[in-house]
């Protein structure tokens, strides 16, 4: 019956019960293929980045490396935020704690911490910070309406 349509008989499914179709091979691949390749478009890839920061950073580098993480987190992106204790710096843990607390003070209104601040390696500090949707719904509602109202 394939041949004279001059059409290939192809096995769709063989799990429960074989499923044989009569089509052409050529256009059912393609069509596969396809489907696979809108499948993994739709997929979202996030990205995990990570900022270094020191104990003794000065604030207008704090809100720098702040801005650039503001926006790693509004294109959806985790990112791990890690001071690094060199020296005598290893002792005074609590300056690195201080400075991943002020930090994450700066981005509160859009991100969420997955993990509080731990010591790993003995000379890092780190903390992993995700965005919250609804926090950043909210923040970009809010930057809409002063855009407005200032024009």
């Amino acid at each position: 019956m394939a041949i004279s349509q001059k059409m290939d008989l192809v096995l769709i499914s063989v799990d429960p019960k074989p499923i044989a179709r009569i089509l052409d091979y050529g256009k059912f691949k393609y069509d596969r293929k396809k489907k696979q390749k809108e499948i993994k478009e739709k997929q979202t890839n996030i990205q995990n980045r990570e900022i270094r920061l020191t104990p003794l950073i000065g604030e207008n580098d704090l809100l720098t490396k702040s801005k650039k993480s503001r926006e790693f987190l509004l294109k959806g992106d985790r990112i791990k935020v890690s001071v690094k204790l060199r020296g005598r710096e290893i002792g005074r843990k609590d300056l690195g704690i201080t400075v991943l607390e002020r930090f994450y003070a700066t981005l509160s209104d859009i991100a969420d911490k997955s993990t509080e601040p731990k010591l790993v390696n003995e000379r890092f500090l780190d903390m992993n910070l995700q965005p919250n949707k609804n926090k950043i719904a909210k923040y970009l509602k809010e930057k809409k309406l002063t855009e407005n109202d200032s024009e």
